[in-house]
């Protein structure tokens, strides 16, 4: 594989890891949605359950946020180090 191929690789990586982001961004506003739904009904236990949901999906969001960050600066460096930011 040469470079350029390896940069598009990097580039559907990083489109896999920014949609696995917006499916997370998802999760975290309906499992809030449904605590608050829970709150209204007086469920306590949906209510709790959601709530540590909405905590587990918030913190996977960060994690996914720092990895999306992290690979961007690598993909970065691999393509001005090639030279693969230039016209050809």
């Amino acid at each position: 594989m040469d470079n350029r191929e390896k940069l598009e690789k990097m580039d559907r990586a990083l489109r896999l890891m920014q949609d696995l982001r917006h499916s997370q961004v998802a999760m975290v506003e309906k499992s809030s949605k449904l605590q608050m739904d829970a709150m209204e009904f007086n469920f306590s236990e949906m209510e709790k359950n959601m709530g540590d949901l909405f905590s587990r999906y918030n913190e996977s969001l960060d994690l996914i946020d720092t990895e999306i960050e992290r690979f961007e600066i690598k993909r970065n460096q691999f393509e001005q180090k090639y030279g693969l930011d230039k016209i050809e």
